[in-house]
């Protein structure tokens, strides 16, 4: 892992619920489905741990992070439901910004 790899997610408690709720979603469609699902148990866990605020982020993470939001964006979609929560939430992870390491 390089040192930039790690990204900072501005979360407040809105994005947190809605990233709890993604990520959640595609643990139990994975668990259904019979696959691995290990890396979204360990990533509800740091998002659960973690007070809103900054949520740091490998590289891993915010692809999971990103794609169960576009999961959930694409379910409600279909459902004809609202998707303002999630489309904030996918907005703050995609700004979500690389750390600065001016030496190396």
């Amino acid at each position: 892992m390089r040192k930039n790899d790690i990204r900072i997610m501005k979360m407040d408690c809105n994005n947190r619920s809605i990233l709890m709720r993604a990520l959640y979603a595609d643990f139990c469609a994975n668990r259904e489905a019979g696959q691995p699902n290990e890396h979204y148990a360990a990533l509800i866990i740091k998002v659960h741990n973690t007070p809103p605020g900054k949520l740091p982020l490998n590289g891993a993470e915010f692809r999971l992070a990103r794609n169960s939001l576009n999961n959930l964006r694409n379910a409600r979609i279909t459902a004809g439901g609202y998707t303002d929560a999630a489309d904030a939430a996918l907005l703050k992870l995609v700004k979500a910004k690389p750390l600065f390491w001016p030496l190396g």
